[in-house]
């Protein structure tokens, strides 16, 4: 059995968590499943918890990777949006950002349309790589291919 981490036991302060993302970790990759929607309070919540296991990740392998599946809902208030992307930001500024996010965003997910470009978007501005998928099995493929150099013209 793995062990889970969840944002339900976050002690919040003034205003509840909406949302809740629950973590597990096998080998370099960290799992998470978001389950929306979402608002500025539950980014708090998945930043606590998921540095512990950054710290770990980095620690064990030198570096991590991310697949993010949503459920239910992937819609976020702007303000979770805006915190979500100063979070990435920081991150990256610290040199301890995922080395590849996988999102897994189905067609049928409510606000899929809306949110895929915006979040596309946030890890685009962060510096980080980060790519969508349908499914859990396209976004594990890209996330075990080896990297490749980008080619300038």
């Amino acid at each position: 059995m793995r062990s889970t981490a969840s944002t339900k036991h976050f002690p919040y302060k003034n205003f509840k968590p909406h949302g809740l993302v629950e973590f597990y970790q096998h080998q370099h990759t960290l799992f998470a499943t978001a389950t929306g929607p979402f608002n500025e309070e539950i980014i708090d919540a998945h930043s606590f918890i998921q540095q512990a296991y950054i710290t770990k990740l980095i620690d064990t392998y030198g570096g991590w990777y991310e697949l993010v599946e949503f459920e239910n809902s992937c819609m976020a208030t702007p303000g979770a949006l805006e915190k979500l992307m100063v979070y990435l930001s920081e991150l990256k500024r610290k040199g301890v950002a995922s080395k590849k996010t996988a999102l897994v965003i189905s067609d049928e997910l409510e606000g899929a349309n809306l949110l895929r470009e915006t979040y596309r978007n946030l890890y685009k501005k962060a510096g980080m790589t980060m790519n969508i998928f349908e499914s859990k099995t396209a976004a594990l493929n890209w996330l075990s291919e080896e990297p490749t150099p980008e080619v300038s013209f």
